[in-house]
């Protein structure tokens, strides 16, 4: 599976995706030290040599960068920004202006990929951010995809900690 990362960080998911046998053929990260760090990865033989795009998603979307995925990219993966949804943050939901989610649906909606896979914290499904969550399981399924989702405690992977994170799975059943 050829995967476009967005919110790409330092590649951290990059490398989880590598051990499903999963290879990038994308990266999507503003922030200019991860994209170092990315370039480092690349140059080092950690992750897949891909094309590493320093920009907004947003951006990433209006240049027309994402067009060029469409039939290239079998998986559209990543985590926007979670501090609109954590507990640690002011919990303005969708009224925060670092809430990526219409973004990332933009990408989806350009590449129409086979699989969508979304990480967040649990607090996204939660408290005031239930409705939202909503939301962002109505827009996948307006988009196509029939979905699951489940929250999944790094202790569930034989880590030391908990750190739960929320995972949403789409496939593409139709265009739409």
């Amino acid at each position: 599976m050829r995967v476009l990362n967005l919110f790409s960080g330092a590649g951290g998911g990059v490398l989880a995706e590598h051990l499903l046998g999963w290879s990038a053929c994308g990266y999507v990260e503003w922030d200019g030290f991860c994209c170092d760090r990315l370039a480092d990865r690349i140059a080092d033989g950690s992750i897949p040599d891909a094309p590493i795009f320093q920009v907004d998603v947003r951006e990433f979307v209006r240049s027309g960068y994402a067009e060029l995925y469409r039939g290239v990219a079998d998986v559209v993966a990543g985590g926007p920004p979670c501090q609109p949804f954590s507990a640690a943050g002011k919990r303005k939901g969708s009224d925060d202006e670092r809430n990526m989610w219409p973004a990332f649906l933009d990408v989806v909606r350009v590449v129409r990929p086979r699989l969508v896979v979304v990480e967040n914290v649990p607090g996204l499904m939660r408290g005031k951010s239930a409705p939202y969550f909503g939301v962002v399981l109505a827009d996948l399924g307006k988009a196509g995809y029939r979905l699951g989702y489940d929250v999944v405690s790094a202790a569930d992977a034989g880590a030391l900690h908990r750190r739960e994170r929320l995972w949403i799975v789409a496939e593409r059943v139709a265009d739409a």
